[in-house]
């Protein structure tokens, strides 16, 4: 027979219960930091050039701009003298839009919130023009 009594058997099943919860522990901590690795890791970045859409009922383009839409944003470039960021139209007038440190983006109808496409940004101000018309973004 054996010498054990019920003091080393809960000394046991404690000490066993100890070493399952810290490696469940070590598992998870490991997962975690392998997660956030690959969050931090730099995002693909989007291939402008491929979207056109129509949202809402509003054509969105992202992407290279026509010589007719550089034209015209030369004209609200001499206008305003202020930039014109060409990169996003909403029924061709150019959508300002800022890219964060963080890599997200901001658009002058909504400054204070980021996205993180510029696929998101535009479909944003679409929401919020909610059938109101963009406007060139004139400086002074």
């Amino acid at each position: 027979m054996s010498n054990t009594n019920r003091r080393d058997l809960l000394k046991f099943a404690g000490a066993a219960t100890v070493a399952a919860g810290t490696g469940a522990l070590i598992v998870q901590v490991t997962t975690a930091a392998g997660s956030q690795a690959a969050v931090d890791a730099p995002r693909p970045v989007e291939d402008p050039k491929q979207l056109v859409e129509t949202y809402r009922g509003r054509k969105i383009e992202i992407g290279g701009t026509s010589a007719a839409q550089k034209q015209a944003g030369a004209h609200h470039l001499s206008a305003a003298g202020g930039t014109v960021d060409a990169g996003i139209r909403i029924d061709g007038v150019p959508l300002h839009v800022m890219q964060n440190a963080d890599g997200t983006y901001t658009s002058v109808s909504n400054h204070y919130e980021s996205f993180k496409s510029l696929r998101a940004v535009a479909r944003a101000a679409v929401d919020e023009l909610d059938g109101a018309r963009l406007l060139p973004l004139q400086h002074g």
